[in-house]
């Protein structure tokens, strides 16, 4: 995807989107929030969609094209705990999608968020008594 200098040795990438969603069931039926179909590493280069998966908060990147010229392959470049995280980090995505260069960007500015899934806190639930608490 990219260029490959451009791609963080430690993200999860994915032959096809089919293989990106078996992976986790949890993004199947999960609702997507689109952030932009034309990111570019240049003029000529590659481009690609991103989207971010709300159950698990991944950003991830799908490479446009062919298959045979990488078309298709997912790379997970981010998690974003919520939909507010997201739009911080990512704040004047709409202006810089589709320009050269928007694909580096995007990675610097979804760098500002955690690269793993960051488990939800354990919650305490009061059964009654102070010796009753129970962890979910």
């Amino acid at each position: 995807m990219a260029s490959d200098d451009d791609r963080h040795p430690a993200a999860q990438r994915y032959p096809s989107l089919l293989a990106f969603y078996r992976a986790d069931p949890a993004r199947l039926d999960s609702r997507e929030r689109d952030v932009g179909l034309w990111w570019r590493t240049g003029k000529e280069g590659p481009m690609h969609r991103a989207a971010w998966v709300q159950e698990t908060g991944e950003l991830y990147l799908v490479r446009l094209g062919p298959a045979s010229e990488g078309g298709g392959a997912v790379e997970v470049i981010a998690h974003a705990g919520d939909a507010e995280a997201l739009e911080r980090a990512l704040r004047g995505w709409r202006e810089r999608c589709g320009e050269p260069g928007s694909l580096q960007w995007l990675r610097l500015r979804a760098a500002r968020l955690a690269r793993r899934r960051v488990p939800a806190p354990k919650r305490q639930l009061a059964l009654g008594g102070a010796a009753s608490r129970m962890l979910v």
